[in-house]
This record gives structure tokens, C-alpha cells and sequence, in this order.
């Protein structure tokens, strides 16, 4: 029996981020969480809980809460609406010490990155500190959302 190269507790290596997309690679402590489901808007709501799990537990306040569940959702619900085919929706989460820095991505139809005149963009850009799209190869698109604490702010 051959023992494998890989185990389950060792984090899987990222594919390398194009220039200036501020790298999916997993960070040097492997403490990332990494959520793949199907690209189905019935698991939308995963993500989101999950969003919100984790900024409950980094004392976000309420309404910081509220506002990084609707932004991944919103991040889910394009890439969703993009997807090739019964593809998957893969959501990297980071704890920073400032920040909670959420990246959505999906194989997409075309591989094009959301408009940034749409309404869905603005929502993003309301709700978030900061938003990034881009596309990489085979057409996959990723957004990637920062949300800092109010007392990182101040």
C-alpha cells in the first residue's frame, strides 16, 4: 500500500495569483479556511453564515456583521449567476490582524469580472472596505473582499 504524498491536514497548494491580485496562496500560519461548494444559489447561504460565524467571533460589531454577510453574499450570488456549467464556488477567508479578508471565485462562462457600474458593485463597495475582481486562467473569476474593524479604523 503506498502512502500518500498529502495528507488531510495539510493545506492543498493555491494556484498562483496573477500580478498584482494580491495572491490566493495560503498565508505562511495555514490558518485560512477554505470553503468550496457547489455553484448553486441554494448554498449561498453557507458562505454567509460562515462570513458572519467568523466576524461574530473576531468581536465585529453588529452592524459590521450585517454588512460582510451581505457582501458575500452579494460576491456569491455573481459568481453564481457567471458559473460554467454545475461548477464550484470556492471561499478562502483570512484573519489578518486588522482585517477579515474574504475571496470568492468561480469558473466562469467567459471569464469576465463584474461591471463596476452595476448595482451589485456599488452594494459591494458600500457594504465592504475594499473590493478587487479579477480573472485568471480557464476563465475563473475571483472577488475579493475586505472588511476591517471599526476600532482598526480609528
Amino acid at each position: 500500500m503506498a502512502v500518500p504524498e498529502r495528507t488531510s491536514s495539510e493545506p492543498a497548494a493555491a494556484p498562483p495569483a496573477p500580478a498584482g491580485s494580491d495572491s490566493l496562496a495560503p498565508d505562511a500560519a495555514g490558518s485560512d479556511i477554505e470553503l468550496t461548494l457547489p455553484a448553486d444559489p441554494v448554498h449561498v447561504p453557507v458562505a454567509r453564515a460562515l462570513a458572519a460565524d467568523l466576524a461574530v467571533r473576531l468581536d465585529y460589531d453588529l452592524d459590521e456583521v450585517s454588512d460582510l454577510r451581505m457582501a458575500v453574499d452579494e460576491a456569491c450570488a455573481e459568481l453564481v449567476a457567471k458559473a460554467s456549467g454545475p461548477g464550484r464556488l470556492r471561499c478562502v477567508f483570512r484573519v489578518d490582524d486588522d482585517a477579515l479578508r474574504v475571496t470568492v471565485s468561480a469558473a466562469t462562462k467567459d471569464g469576465a469580472t463584474p461591471g463596476q457600474n452595476t448595482f451589485g458593485w456599488r452594494v459591494l463597495t458600500a457594504l465592504v472596505d475594499e473590493v478587487t475582481a479579477w480573472a485568471s486562467e480557464d476563465n475563473i473569476v475571483h472577488i475579493k473582499l475586505v472588511k476591517r474593524r471599526l476600532e482598526a479604523l480609528a
